[in-house]
């Protein structure tokens, strides 16, 4: 998507940490209204997950650089690949990696793009 960039990255567990590093993906986005949509179909209102991690690739953590001055901090420094202008987006939402790709788990499902349910209407 244009709105928004996607990394594997590994999460250390913070300096407590005591288990082995989990896979996960950060998913950065560029604007405010962008984020809210993205964690209001996520989550309730009262802040618990709206579908079951069976189908949903559950978040495990969100970041506003306008409410976190850590996460801010780190918006200023980091530059992909040593690029001048591009800033790390001020939004991110942390989740689970997935064991496989989408076309993996359309495979296994026996899904098909050709299928009545999934063609664009």
């Amino acid at each position: 998507s244009p709105t928004c960039k996607i990394y594997n990255a590994l999460d250390l567990g913070g300096s407590q940490a005591t288990s082995k590093p989990k896979p996960v993906v950060m998913k950065f986005i560029e604007k405010e209204e962008h984020f809210v949509n993205e964690m209001q179909a996520r989550r309730n209102n009262d802040g618990s997950p709206r579908f079951s991690a069976e189908f949903v690739t559950p978040d495990l953590d969100s970041y506003r650089a306008d409410r976190d001055i850590g996460y801010a901090n780190g918006c200023k420094r980091w530059k992909p690949h040593g690029a001048d202008a591009n800033l790390l987006p001020d939004y991110c939402v942390v989740m689970e990696r997935g064991e496989r790709s989408l076309l993996e788990a359309m495979n296994a499902e026996n899904l098909s793009s050709k299928s009545k349910d999934l063609q664009r209407r």
